[in-house]
């Protein structure tokens, strides 16, 4: 593929899968692996890929497969199957998968950076701040 076409289709497959989903704070959902993407700050077109995707599996009805009929390497769907938590997984086995591959704690730091921003919450709760607790150790 030519220079910047895979980050093209990823933002496609990503737009078109999170479409009418909303953050906690009521915005379109997108926006979050955008600004995962924004915040790692790089022109690594399959980082960036592995940023817009992240919770593309975990969230919508998007494939591996799908992402791999896309076009999609093998290092963006390895590094979003290592951000994805899979059924019947722990909590510890899914970030001892993410501490296994660079890409997938990069792409994590920033989520539960921006995860972790109660600003963009309506309200905040107890439940909101003992998640943002948790996602701080696992930062």
């Amino acid at each position: 593929m030519k220079k910047g076409e895979m980050l093209s289709k990823m933002l496609v497959i990503a737009t078109n899968a999170h479409a009418g989903s909303f953050d906690r704070g009521g915005n379109p959902y997108i926006l979050h692996p955008l600004k995962v993407m924004y915040k790692l700050k790089t022109d690594d077109e399959e980082l960036n890929c592995i940023a817009v995707g992240h919770d593309v599996i975990e969230d919508t009805d998007v494939t591996f497969e799908d992402l791999r009929h896309a076009g999609m390497t093998e290092r963006i769907i390895e590094g979003i199957r290592a951000l994805t938590k899979m059924p019947g997984q722990t909590y510890e086995e899914y970030k001892a998968g993410v501490f296994a591959s660079v890409d997938a704690m990069m792409v994590k730091k920033e989520d539960l950076r921006t995860n972790s921003d109660l600003r963009r919450l309506k309200g905040v709760t107890e439940k909101d701040i003992a998640r943002t607790a948790k996602y701080q150790v696992f930062y």
